[in-house]
């Protein structure tokens, strides 16, 4: 079973990465790259690198969300699935989970 994860802060980086803190401890860096090329949603995003930096946590939902209500699955973003359009994202692990929360 795969454990739910929020992510608790998000960092927006060059090149369309995020740096992403999640509620079991780890911390990732996320290209977006692929999943912002495609679909009217992400165009503003990808077309604008002051956009892009508007990203947020939304404490509600534990995960990140840019204007326009555009948001992201935490565990796909995590790495416990791939996007739907199957499309592998890259990741950059930074810190391991902590064993006290995984």
């Amino acid at each position: 079973m795969i454990e739910p994860v929020d992510i608790e802060r998000v960092e927006p980086r060059e090149d369309h990465w995020l740096r992403l803190w999640f509620s079991n401890g780890a911390i990732k860096d996320v290209d977006m790259t692929d999943v912002i090329s495609d679909g009217e949603v992400f165009e503003p995003i990808r077309n604008s690198d002051e956009i892009f930096a508007q990203v947020r946590v939304n404490p509600e939902t534990g995960t990140i969300e840019w204007p326009g209500d555009v948001d992201l699955d935490p565990l796909v973003l995590y790495g416990a699935f791939e996007p739907a359009d199957g499309k592998p994202m890259r990741r950059r692990v930074i810190r391991e989970p902590d064993p006290a929360t995984a």
